[in-house]
């Protein structure tokens, strides 16, 4: 009886907004009428409502999956920048046609406001239809003050279906109910190692036995020191270090070889589901005091008076021959002079034998103020809009990255292991954990168990908190 009102409710919302559906012309018809034949013919079937049999109308409904980083006025008002981006929007746009709805990505307030914007919506309610895309600020905030709604109660989506990441549904997984899901069928790769290919030639390194390393298994810790070795040189024999192994963002070097060493800053509990502080762990220790060895002996000098991306600079510039970053920083090196390459960051002796890095997904919440007959025609449309574009098969998403790196081995290979030994990383999902330790560890002035004293009361007290 339950579900039958759920469904009638959520009928009544479609059909009453079937007034407000746009008018479409004749040119626009014809396309859809062709895509129509297409997506038939590669085996796309239209989806019915189980309840009417009848196709999804949704009465012209608009529905904002909001972001802080997209156009404000909706991703498919753009020009594609490549063919998946043209084949993506026409199918969302046909999406929107078949289904009599009209939802779109688009940006709402920037990267600072965002997590207010979430949160002044989820707690007063409004007459626009959102999902929001948010990270662990509004994550950690939102989880604690149950303002999601519950995906497990609600009944219109297959959630067994694989494009819903089972990483982000751990992750927003709250005394047994879900309250966030991704719905991609592969995780971004995050963070891996840009590598200079000219200067491991000039020290008479074949860049290619970098990826062959990583292909073998022999890409670790020893292994990079012994490259980052061979590329911090005096070149000109006058006493003056001319290029270094390595330069680097001190949070995300440490990051990575905590991670890469099987540890974490925080842990979880797959048991009782709370948080757990690893700071303290020998892993985690083991990794930080091998980072501040490996800064202080490859690492070029920070330049008086350089600007706060110096290290990208140096990179760019050919100074350094390796950068730990995340992969799309690959879009700033369209004019590199240099050849460059891309793996993961090497494996750390604790570790499990494969290439981990932090899995940080974009996260997609209902806000709970709706109700449920709401967030029922609200997770349907996203769920429609999130269907692969027929066509393509789950390893399609490699297309979009071809054009962005140098050679077809960083996304063949690096990118995979990326994607495929991501390990979440919960130390964003709790309220008020400061890092401002991580620089003066990397730079040798303080000794990671020193750091970990000095902050161990402090982040106990919060991942207590975060707990409750």
């Amino acid at each position: 009886m339950k579900k039958e009102i759920v469904a009638a409710g959520f009928v009544l919302i479609v059909v009453s907004g079937l007034c407000a559906a746009p008018k479409v012309s004749k040119e626009t018809k014809a396309k859809m009428k062709e895509l129509s034949k297409k997506y038939e013919k590669l085996g796309y079937e239209i989806q019915k409502d189980s309840k009417t049999k009848k196709v999804y109308d949704f009465g012209g409904a608009k529905l904002v999956i909001a972001d802080w980083w997209s156009n404000p006025n909706g991703r498919l008002t753009e020009k594609p920048k490549s063919p998946v981006e043209e084949d993506t929007n026409s199918f969302r746009q046909w999406l929107n046609y078949t289904y009599n709805m009209d939802t779109d990505q688009a940006g709402l307030g920037g990267w600072g406001s965002h997590p207010q914007t979430v949160a002044n919506f989820c707690i007063t309610g409004g007459d626009e239809d959102y999902v929001f895309i948010v990270d662990g600020r509004s994550i950690s905030a939102g989880l604690k003050a149950n303002l999601f709604w519950d995906l497990k109660k609600l009944e219109s989506v297959d959630w067994s279906n694989k494009k819903w990441l089972p990483g982000v549904t751990e992750k927003m997984s709250k005394n047994g109910g879900v309250y966030g899901c991704a719905p991609t069928y592969h995780p971004e790769p995050k963070t891996g190692m840009f590598f200079n290919k000219r200067l491991l030639k000039e020290a008479n390194i074949n860049p290619e036995s970098v990826y062959d390393m990583q292909a073998d298994g022999t890409w670790t810790w020893e292994t990079f020191e012994k490259l980052l070795k061979a590329t911090t040189r005096d070149i000109d024999n006058d006493g003056v270090l001319d290029v270094f192994g390595m330069a680097n963002v001190s949070d995300q070097f440490c990051g990575a070889a905590v991670m890469s060493n099987g540890s974490a800053f925080i842990g979880k509990d797959p048991a009782s589901g709370k948080y757990i502080n690893m700071l303290g762990e020998e892993a985690t220790l083991e990794a930080l005091n091998w980072c501040a060895q490996m800064q202080q002996s490859y690492e070029m000098p920070y330049p008086e008076g350089a600007n706060w991306d110096w290290w990208f600079a140096a990179f760019k510039n050919g100074q350094t021959c390796f950068m730990v970053n995340a992969q799309y920083y690959c879009n700033n090196l369209e004019d590199m002079v240099d050849d460059w390459g891309y793996v993961c960051f090497p494996a750390g002796p604790r570790g499990d034998g494969k290439y981990r890095c932090g899995q940080d997904e974009n996260t997609y919440v209902i806000p709970a103020c709706y109700d449920k007959a709401r967030a029922e025609k609200i997770v349907k449309m996203l769920d429609l809009w999130s269907d692969l574009v027929p066509g393509y098969s789950e390893d399609s998403w490699k297309e979009d990255y071809y054009p962005r790196f140098r050679d077809e081995r960083a996304v063949d290979e690096t990118l995979v292991f990326m994607a495929k030994n991501g390990k979440t990383d919960y130390a964003n999902l709790v309220s008020g954990l400061s890092f401002s330790f991580i620089p003066n560890v990397y730079g040798g002035w303080v000794t990671p168990q020193q750091a970990y004293e000095e902050v161990r009361n402090s982040w106990d007290a919060m991942i207590k908190e975060q707990n409750k």
